[in-house]
């Protein structure tokens, strides 16, 4: 089955039904930080031991470094609950955007063009 780029970022992802349930439900606590989202589970007795690194790449989270998103087919809970909250999946594709035009701003400033 062929996704369309412009469907629902839980469509792209394509979670299992327990997976989605389980982002839904679960108490994930969520930081901006410079290569992603840290995703931390608050359910656990220590969230510190169960917080996850999710990239965004092209929109979507794209990676997490759990054992779930390694082993198992389609997106792990981590990502699945960053791509359910709107807000802070907007805000990861804002802080993206910015980086990327940091970048070419940096590049072109240090490589100017010849007179």
């Amino acid at each position: 089955m062929s996704i369309s780029p412009s469907a629902h970022p839980i469509e792209r992802l394509e979670p299992t039904q327990r997976t989605l349930r389980r982002a839904q439900y679960e108490a994930f606590e969520f930081e901006l930080v410079a290569q992603g989202v840290l995703v931390r589970n608050a359910s656990h007795a220590n969230p510190e031991d169960h917080e996850y690194l999710v990239t965004i790449e092209d929109g979507l989270p794209h990676s997490c470094p759990c054992p779930a998103d390694k082993h198992h087919q389609g997106a792990c809970k981590h990502r699945v609950a960053v791509a359910i909250r709107t807000s802070v999946l907007e805000a990861a594709r804002n802080a993206q955007r910015i980086r990327e035009l940091e970048v070419c701003g940096l590049q072109a400033t240090a490589n100017p063009p010849a007179p």
